[in-house]
């Protein structure tokens, strides 16, 4: 096993004839689905490899030494303005965005937002803040304005919750 290519954010390994990428900070990412009311809350996020703009939910990776649960807190305030404690998250599972290429695997969390908080300014990395009403989630899928495999994989984790388990649930 040998890396052939390595940069800031990730490396190329060799092994015999595969070869995959490891994340720098991704065994401690985060993605965080939020919900504030009835509506969820997603970023619009441009994303050069696809030449497109994207609506996702709030990812990123870990700092040294920062938790999961620290991560998506922070991700999430960077990314929506949106404070939430990392003690205030609902672990939801992990993912692995693509398990035949990258080594990574991220954990999914859930953050209910008080209706009364009011968002503070973002780290300016997303072009905006998009709410999609919990009902409206189906839709949002079918007709492609949700797609990115982050997203949907934590969306499916919060689904496969029994409806009773899900946060939120009453």
């Amino acid at each position: 096993m040998k890396t052939v290519y390595e940069n800031p954010w990730f490396r190329v390994i060799q092994d015999g004839r595969f070869h995959y990428i490891k994340e720098t900070g991704a065994d401690n990412g985060a993605v965080v689905l939020a919900r504030q009311g009835g509506d969820f809350l997603f970023v619009r996020v441009r994303r050069p490899a696809h030449g497109d703009t994207f609506i996702e939910a709030p990812r990123g990776y870990g700092e040294p030494g920062e938790s999961a649960a620290g991560c998506a807190a922070r991700e999430l305030c960077e990314e929506t303005g949106y404070t939430v404690p990392p003690q205030a998250l609902v672990a939801l599972g992990r993912l692995r965005p693509n398990s035949a290429i990258f080594a990574s695997s991220v954990q999914a969390f859930f953050a209910e937002i008080p209706m009364e908080a009011a968002p503070v300014a973002t780290d300016g990395e997303t072009e905006g803040l998009v709410r999609i009403a919990e009902t409206d989630l189906h839709q949002a899928l079918a007709d492609g304005r949700l797609g990115d495999g982050f997203t949907l994989a934590a969306l499916a984790l919060f689904w496969a919750l029994r409806p009773g388990d899900r946060p939120g649930a009453g």
